[in-house]
């Protein structure tokens, strides 16, 4: 176990809040119990611990739910069911690939893990202890890392190869897999958006590509994916509505409302719209109470593309300052046109957000700001940066 899956004192006050807030409610005996059985506040149950964080986050939303609510399947049960919603958790542990890449030294330490090289042409002749360590060394890898998670995910849709935990769809309840993530790190959108879809469902450049041991390469099929021939895929497909992940930073008592990010299963809704509709009722789904009360929590990545703008934040002096980059100011970054509104506003923002922001605090700095307190970037604005000429 490195310091990547240990159990953080922050997290541990917070879980004994999570606690003592779920010990007098009746619902919540079993899964006190449980942690109890386990040991407690510590690093080997902090699995049940995300249990009792997330059973709180419920509670404070004025849910009272089922713990271990037996769906129909087998005698295999969901973690939580609440209103229609069946949700099961999972705690993903850290890979050994993962803790082999691990380091420590003295108070710091990290982890390295680099995508993987194909196999040298030499490589069918060396031993096998050689070969089995070169391909250890490309498990030690994002690209690794995501395979091993995305298959964890869908295996929890089968247990020896029979269907588990979520029944099949009745058009009346809703099935969630909610994935704590954090032996990830604090992993980003396109990441989670690869989990859940695969490297089609991102932009070229954020792209996972596998190598195999024998060289070839093939891009990573998602949890969604119809390509995904994992162990339980199928079953996920066609049982399972949304995923949930989730990286906690701060483990504060309203964090998971904050910090869930959610996709839809494209095989069991007719559409992006009937998908929101159908998670706008689920409680820990938020997006308008997120971004009012905690922005600081999406300053490194858009808010959204409105029009002709994309929405962002940045911290300055202590607070948030929400600004806008208009799209003429992208496509002059770009050096080439955006569709207005566009998924591609966001891409280029994404790639070029570092730049963006460092031009909005320097606005900031020189209190060019709008009369409400925002900040607007338009292409004038790119020289007061030493950054690349836009084209004319």
């Amino acid at each position: 176990m490195t310091k990547f899956a240990e159990l953080t004192t922050t997290e541990a006050v917070s879980t004994a809040e999570a606690i003592e807030t779920l010990r007098p409610l009746p619902w919540a005996r079993l899964l006190l119990n449980r942690i109890e059985d386990g040991g407690g506040l510590t690093t080997e149950n902090m699995s049940a611990l995300f249990e009792a964080r997330f059973g709180q986050a419920l509670h404070d939303c004025g849910i009272t739910p089922v713990y271990e609510y037996a769906a129909g399947v087998g005698e295999t049960s969901v973690d939580f069911a609440c209103g229609v919603w069946n949700v099961e958790l999972l705690s993903f542990d850290e890979t050994d690939a993962a803790k082999a890449a691990s380091w420590e030294e003295g108070s710091t330490f990290g982890k390295s893990l680099s995508s993987p090289a194909p196999p040298t042409a030499d490589e069918a002749q060396l031993d096998e202890a050689e070969r089995q360590r070169r391909s250890d060394l490309r498990k030690q890898s994002p690209e690794g890392e995501t395979l091993k998670g995305i298959e964890r995910i869908v295996g929890k849709a089968q247990n020896d190869g029979q269907p588990s935990k979520f029944p099949a769809p009745d058009g009346a309840r809703r099935s969630m897999l909610v994935v704590d993530a954090r032996t990830f790190g604090q992993i980003d959108r396109w990441d989670c958006r690869q989990i859940a879809y695969g490297a089609d469902a991102v932009p070229e450049w954020a792209r996972y590509r596998w190598i195999a041991d024998d060289g070839r390469e093939f891009p990573i099929a998602g949890a969604f994916d119809a390509r995904n021939r994992m162990r339980g895929a199928r079953l996920f497909r066609e049982r399972v509505h949304f995923l949930g992940i989730v990286s906690e930073e701060t483990y504060e008592r309203e964090e998971l409302q904050y910090f869930i990010r959610f996709y839809h299963n494209p095989a069991l809704f007719a559409s992006k719209e009937d998908a929101l509709a159908a998670l706008r009722t689920f409680p820990l789904f938020q997006p308008e109470k997120t971004r009012a009360r905690r922005p600081d929590l999406f300053v490194h990545e858009a808010f959204e593309a409105q029009g002709a703008t994309v929405q962002f934040g940045v911290v300055t002096d202590g607070r948030i300052v929400i600004c806008r980059v208009h799209g003429d100011t992208l496509e002059d970054i770009e050096e080439r046109g955006l569709r207005p509104g566009s998924e591609e506003m966001v891409q280029a923002f994404d790639r070029h957000k570092d730049l963006l922001r460092r031009l909005a605090l320097e606005k900031a700095k020189r209190d060019l700001v709008e009369r409400d307190g925002t900040i607007f970037l338009v292409p004038r604005d790119l020289s007061l940066l030493p950054v690349r000429a836009p084209r004319a």
